[in-house]
């Protein structure tokens, strides 16, 4: 199955590449990760965990303080339960702000890749158009291509261009 995949793969290349007279490759995760906007996007997303962070480790720290009370043997098992049911609280939140900050930095983080990959390809197309070029191979995490030759290659022409587009 894999040896089909392969063959099925090498010959669509070869067929595109017949048709198309000029060919490039663009790695997109390299311009994604390096340009200006992807750099301002992990930054937003590195805040966003750090604010987070604080957030847990002062309820961590406000669960520690109290079972150094319930520790205590003036306590009485009234103060004792009541305690208990602080932490347990605590952990609740705790374990809210966790949810809540899974979601908001997943979608952050999707939205932040969906506007990047916008401007990639819209830059691309338009590199491409400018150029005559008729096909553009990409690759990266999200890619398909195998090995590229780096003639092809115009992905730091891509990322000069991303990040001219931000000015």
């Amino acid at each position: 199955m894999v040896r089909f995949g392969f063959i099925t793969a090498f010959l669509l290349t070869a067929f595109l590449t017949a048709f198309a007279q000029n060919v490039a490759f663009v790695d997109v995760q390299k311009v994604m990760n390096q340009s200006k906007k992807g750099q301002q996007y992990k930054k937003e997303i590195e805040s966003k965990v750090s604010y987070y962070q604080k957030k847990l480790e002062k309820i961590d720290k406000q669960i520690k303080e109290i079972e150094k009370q319930l520790a205590s043997p003036v306590l009485s098992e009234e103060a004792k339960e009541k305690k208990r049911k602080e932490i347990a609280q605590l952990k609740a939140k705790g374990l809210e702000i966790q949810q809540q900050a899974e979601e908001e930095l997943s979608k952050m983080k999707a939205q932040a890749e969906m506007e990047l990959i916008k401007l990639i390809q819209k830059v691309t197309e338009r590199y491409a158009k400018q150029h005559n070029i008729d096909l553009v191979f990409i690759g990266g995490a999200i890619g398909g291509v195998v090995y590229h030759d780096k003639a092809i290659d115009i992905t730091d022409k891509i990322l000069e261009l991303v990040n001219k587009e931000l000015k």
